[in-house]
């Protein structure tokens, strides 16, 4: 069985500066992702796809494969996985007639998780052959039954508000600084159990999260059926979050790291 991880490393971060190869714990953060996936029993190859040649070399100097730069097009704030996996698939077929029967997916903001996590994860889907795909979990730490949208919360809404001095409900705001931005008309954003939002938490189903350490699925589900988890989705329950997206959530996981470099010395 062929399995491929990819990480995606693109450059210009703009919550953390260059974030895929800031230092963290004395090694580029993308340099812990591809330590991980060498470390995996399953992984059998291991690439980075960026559009840096600077990103291109550090992956390479960690012991990953760089076998394209990726295009512009698939690298901008808003490229998707989807486009960003697809491309790289069809590179690999197209010019090495590479083919892998299970693709893992290993973020370079993620500097701490465990390669047998990895191992379980690509056994999982390898054991269901009617599973798309596995992601990694965590309880989530916020009930979204007692969360709200704003119903009115567009720009055109906001701009059609601030001329005519309305909510959009008929009523006029309070005067004050900042009224628009304070002022909203509520709607629950689950609806299926009436009023969730009034019940107690405990009498509310329980929630997990996507914590972004681990995503793992057939090559198939993304060129056949368009997508990075298909339809059947299994989940692997962690316990911790280490994703990356602010300096404070970096330096969080570099003390998580020296913690762990200290108790195995």
């Amino acid at each position: 069985m062929e399995v491929l991880a990819i990480i995606p490393a693109r450059s210009g971060s703009k919550s953390v500066t260059d974030k895929n190869i800031r230092e963290v714990a004395g090694r580029p953060m993308l340099a812990w992702s591809v330590e991980h996936a060498l470390a995996s029993e399953r992984i059998t190859r291991v690439i980075v796809s960026t559009d840096s040649e600077k990103y291109a070399e550090i992956a390479r100097q960690a012991g990953a494969e760089v076998p394209f730069i990726r295009p512009a097009e698939y690298a901008t704030d808003t490229a998707l996985d989807l486009d960003v996996f697809k491309h790289a698939l069809n590179w690999l077929a197209d010019n090495e007639n590479y083919h892998p029967d299970i693709v893992v997916q290993l973020r370079p903001t993620y500097p701490k998780r465990d390669p047998a996590d990895i191992d379980t994860m690509v056994d999982m889907l390898a054991a269901d052959p009617e599973a798309d795909s596995v992601r990694s979990v965590a309880l989530a730490g916020e009930v979204p039954y007692k969360m709200w949208l704003n119903a009115c919360d567009t720009d055109e809404k906001a701009s059609s508000d601030a001329a005519t001095g309305t909510d959009g409900s008929g009523s006029r705001p309070v005067p004050g600084a900042g009224v628009l931005e304070k002022r909203m008309l509520l709607t629950p954003l689950i609806r299926d159990i009436p009023e969730c939002y009034n019940m107690p938490r405990q009498e509310l189903p329980t929630v997990y999260y996507q914590n972004a350490c681990i995503d793992v699925m057939r090559a198939s589900t993304v060129l056949d059926k368009n997508s990075m988890t298909g339809t059947k989705i299994l989940g692997y329950l962690m316990s911790e979050n280490y994703d990356i997206d602010t300096e404070i959530e970096l330096l969080r996981a570099e003390n998580g790291l020296l913690k762990a470099q200290l108790a195995e010395k």
